[in-house]
C-alpha cells in the first residue's frame, strides 16, 4: 500500500528448525493482510538442527537469512542480544520488529506495532505483557513470580526501564534511525536487547501495545540458570545503583569520620550524627555530579544542589531515625546505628535522586530517510554453512546441495 513504510521482522534463531517455517508463513499473511512492504531478516546461530536451511527452503523473495559463525568470531560471540543486534544493523526497513519465532509472540500483533509507532510517534513500541490487556497463558506461578521479580529489579536498578510495564519484553519495534546510533555502539550479553537499548538511550520515546504471552508451539526453552546469572550481571553493569552504591560507600565514610571528629570534640550525639549526614550528602553530590548521572544534568548547579537535600531527606530522616531508635531503645553504639541507617536509606535516596534531580527515565508516550549502517557486513557469516568459505553476504532462495 503506497504512503506505509518498510517494515523488518527481525527473528533470532537457535534450534527452531520446527517452528520456522510456519512463522515466517504466518508473517507473510499478516502483513500482506495488512498492507506492508516487508522483509524478514532470519539470524541463526549455526544451529546444529539447520534452522537456517528450513529458512532458506521457504525460497521466498522477502526473506533473508543471517547464518552467523558464532563460533569463529569470539569478539561477536552468539546469544539471543547479539543475533538482535545483527539483524538490526542489517534490516533495511525504517520500522524494525524483534520477535521469537516459536508463536509464543503472536504474528497478528506485528501490525499494532507498526500502527502504534505511526500513530503516537515512538521510538520504540514494546508489546507487553503487563499492560491493560495483556497478560500470559500456561506459565506456572514460580514462572509468573520470577517474570515479574526481575521486571521489578530492571525497574528499581535502570531508571530508563520505568517508561514500560514490561523492560523485559523480547518483542518491540524500533525507529531504526532513531536507535542506530545506540546498537552500532552496544555490545549485548544474554537475552535482554531491550533494557541496554533503554539503559543507553535517555531520550528515546515509548509507547506501548498490550499482548497475550503464548505456550511455545514446538521446541524446548532456552531459559536457564545462565540466562538468569547473565541478566543479574548484566543489569548490575547497567545500572546506575551499581555507581550509586559505591558513591555511597564513599559517603559512608565521610560520613562516619566527620560523625566521630565531632562526637570526639562536642560529645553531642544529635549534633555529630547530622554534621555526619551532611557531609556525606555533599560527597555524594559531588561524585554522582561527576560520574553516576553525569549524562543527567538539567538545569543550575545550585537547584540541582538543593534539589538533592530535598530527595535525599527521605533517606537522611530513615538515617538519623533508625540511629536515634536503635542507640535510645536497644543500646547499639551511636555509629553502628548511623551505618545501619545509611543502609535503610540507600534505596529511598537511589529512587529520589534518579527520579527527581538527574531524571534518568525515558519519555513514555500514549496517543498520537533510515541511515545505512557502514562496516556491518565484516560481522556476520552468510550461508552457505560455516564450513564453506565463501564471500558472506545475504542469500535468498534455497541452499546449493
Amino acid at each position: 500500500m503506497p504512503g506505509k513504510p518498510l517494515v523488518s521482522v527481525v527473528l533470532p534463531t537457535y534450534n527452531e528448525a520446527e517452528n520456522v517455517a510456519g512463522i515466517i508463513d504466518a508473517l507473510e499473511r499478516v502483513l500482506t493482510h495488512a498492507g506492508f512492504e516487508y522483509e524478514i531478516v532470519v539470524v541463526d546461530d549455526s544451529s546444529p538442527d539447520l534452522t537456517w536451511v528450513r529458512a532458506l527452503e521457504k525460497g521466498s523473495p522477502r526473506v533473508r537469512v543471517l547464518a552467523r559463525r558464532v563460533s569463529r568470531d569470539p569478539p561477536l560471540g552468539g546469544g539471543l542480544a547479539s543475533a538482535i543486534r545483527v539483524g538490526v544493523l542489517h534490516a533495511r526497513g525504517e520500522f524494525v520488529v524483534v520477535m521469537d519465532s516459536d508463536f509464543q509472540h503472536p504474528p497478528e500483533v506485528v501490525p499494532k506495532l507498526v500502527e502504534k509507532a505511526l500513530e503516537t510517534g515512538a521510538d520504540v513500541v514494546i508489546a507487553s505483557r503487563y499492560a491493560r490487556g495483556g497478560g500470559v497463558e500456561g506459565w506456572s506461578r514460580l514462572r509468573l513470580l520470577m517474570s515479574r521479580a526481575a521486571s521489578l529489579l530492571a525497574w528499581v536498578a535502570i531508571p530508563q526501564a520505568r517508561a514500560t510495564s514490561d523492560p523485559m519484553s523480547g518483542f518491540f519495534l524500533l525507529r531504526r534511525s532513531r536507535v542506530l546510533d545506540t546498537v552500532e555502539a552496544m555490545k549485548p550479553r544474554g537475552f535482554k536487547f531491550l533494557l541496554e537499548l533503554l539503559a543507553r538511550s535517555p531520550s528515546l520515546r515509548v509507547a506501548e501495545v498490550p499482548y497475550v504471552f503464548r505456550s511455545r508451539a514446538a521446541g524446548r526453552s532456552k531459559l536457564g540458570y545462565r540466562a538468569i546469572l547473565d541478566f543479574l550481571v548484566h543489569t548490575a553493569l547497567l545500572s546506575p545503583m551499581t555507581r550509586f552504591a559505591v558513591v555511597g560507600l564513599i559517603g559512608t565514610l565521610v560520613n562516619l569520620a566527620v560523625m566521630k571528629a565531632v562526637l570526639g570534640a562536642t560529645g553531642l550525639v544529635d549534633a555529630a550524627s547530622l554534621a555526619g549526614i551532611e557531609a556525606g550528602l555533599l560527597s555524594n553530590f559531588a561524585l554522582n555530579e561527576a560520574w553516576t548521572f553525569r549524562e543527567h544534568r538539567r538545569g543550575s548547579l545550585p537547584a540541582r544542589l538543593a534539589g538533592y537535600h530535598l530527595a535525599s531527606a527521605g533517606g537522611a530522616l530513615v538515617t538519623y531515625a533508625t540511629m536515634k531508635a536503635l542507640h535510645a531503645l536497644a543500646g547499639v553504639d551511636p555509629l553502628l546505628g548511623q551505618f545501619t541507617g545509611i543502609i535503610a536509606g540507600f534505596l529511598v535516596n537511589y529512587l529520589a535522586s534518579s527520579t527527581a534531580v538527574w531524571r534518568c527515565g525515558v519519555e513514555r508516550v500514549e496517543g498520537g530517510g533510515v541511515r545505512e549502517a557502514q562496516g556491518r557486513d565484516s560481522l556476520v557469516h552468510q550461508v552457505p554453512p560455516p564450513q564453506d568459505e565463501e564471500e558472506p553476504g545475504a542469500r535468498r532462495g534455497p541452499p546449493r546441495r
